[in-house]
């Protein structure tokens, strides 16, 4: 079925404002409560500012649909009070990231990756990203960072990558989660502590039943499955983590 090409506002300001069956060729900035956009095709970003001090009661849910970054230095959905359900996120430097000042931030049943690099830049990709913040789930998702390494050296961090740069990460939910593997990326998973961070600690991270895909060196990355896991931290949980083989994946500590 095709989809009719969206004729509405590309920053959304309307509370309770529905994508629903379009095309939409535009970045879509959303800034209302209660947006939703399903069964869509999106050619460009969709961002809610997270950070803008009016965006307390600002929220969305994306459900059943595609969003294409195409070739952007951002990421394809962000930066946080959003559900997404259901969806295929592609393109941008990450499919989705929430940081610090989200307050809600769920992805589960969707498919991210596809990032965009070209060549001749030291960019930084992955499939998830967090810098800091709470409340995140994943769950039943697949996610990986599939773009190979360029000629400058630019390249996949890893397909999760919790990376406490600008805030700890209070409460992080892994789970039923496939992580794809990649010989170009460092890790398959970063585990909310960075040593050389102003807030080198995170709590509450929870890994669970989740599956790794082990690759060609049988690591599932350059280096490992997990770094900057801290299975002493408070409320920091390792479940039943396995390869694709059956194999258990242990923590990084």
């Amino acid at each position: 079925m095709a989809l009719a090409k969206y004729a509405g506002p590309c920053v959304i300001t309307a509370a309770n404002f529905v994508v629903n069956g379009k095309q939409v060729n535009c970045d879509l900035d959303v800034r209302a409560p209660n947006v939703v956009i399903e069964n869509s095709k999106i050619n460009g970003l969709v961002y809610l500012d997270s950070d803008n001090a009016s965006s307390a009661n600002w929220s969305l849910t994306l459900q059943d649909s595609e969003v294409d970054g195409g070739a952007q230095q951002r990421a394809v959905v962000s930066t946080g009070n959003v559900t997404v359900l259901r969806s295929n996120i592609h393109g941008g430097i990450t499919p989705v990231q929430c940081d610090e000042h989200n307050r809600s931030c769920t992805v589960q049943d969707s498919w991210l990756h596809g990032q965009y690099m070209p060549d001749g830049v030291d960019w930084h990709l992955g499939g998830f990203l967090s810098n800091g913040g709470g409340n995140i789930k994943l769950i039943h998702n697949t996610i990986v960072c599939d773009h190979p390494v360029n000629n400058a050296g630019g390249g996949c961090t890893g397909d999760v990558n919790f990376i406490p740069n600008f805030a700890p990460i209070h409460g992080a939910l892994v789970q039923n989660n496939y992580l794809g593997a990649n010989m170009d990326a460092s890790f398959s998973t970063y585990g909310g502590e960075k040593s050389t961070s102003q807030f080198p600690h995170s709590d509450h991270m929870v890994y669970r039943d989740n599956v790794f895909q082990r690759g060609a060196n049988r690591k599932g990355s350059a280096y490992g499955p997990v770094t900057g896991f801290n299975v002493n931290g408070p409320g920091n949980q390792w479940t039943n983590n396995r390869w694709e083989d059956g194999g258990a994946v242990p923590p990084d500590n």
